[in-house]
């Protein structure tokens, strides 16, 4: 009877004990602890590159301001940021296909033009449209676009290079 007994008291602590948790957890996600909207912003560039800052606004108008660590200077001839890479992988699927200067693709004034020098160890802010599937990536506020930036420059004595340089995971600000 007292084997009885304590298996009783045992499995009723358990019990008690996981409904408690159970509780618990419901109430942290009930309260938005952990929503996803909470997630924090990243981005994360290839060697040689940095993300210094970045937002994105609901209008899809991406100001990034990406720093370069390549060991000498290099010149920007275009930029694009897009929702997915194309099939082969070596450019934008959408917006900026061909990562041109084209003034149709960047806010303001902000086209590279002729192009854009920049130096080892200095950085330089670029503002350009996110594009996705359906046009510019507009999206309300708290909501998120995952998406990836490329770069077209030029290093000296090396030649042209189109090169996926970040990978983003921002909230609309």
């Amino acid at each position: 009877m007292l084997k009885a007994q304590a298996a009783v008291d045992f499995m009723m602590s358990y019990g008690i004990a996981l409904i408690i948790i159970l509780i618990a957890i419901a109430v942290i996600y009930k309260v938005t602890v952990l929503s996803p909207a909470l997630a924090v912003s990243t981005c994360s560039a290839v060697p040689g590159f940095a993300c210094e800052a970045y937002a994105l606004n609901s209008s899809g108008i991406l100001t990034l301001e990406l720093a370069q660590a390549t060991g000498g200077s290099l010149t920007i001839h275009g930029a694009a940021c897009s929702s997915q890479p194309n099939a082969t992988g070596n450019r934008p699927a959408y917006g900026n296909v061909w990562v041109t200067n084209t003034v149709g693709y960047y806010f303001g004034s902000n086209s590279p033009g002729t192009g854009i020098p920049v130096y080892s160890g200095a950085a330089n802010t670029m503002v350009l449209y996110c594009y996705g599937g359906s046009g510019v990536a507009s999206g309300s506020l708290g909501s998120g676009f995952s998406g990836f930036v490329w770069l077209n420059y030029t290093i000296p004595n090396y030649g042209n290079v189109t090169q996926q340089v970040a990978s983003l995971s921002v909230r609309y600000t």
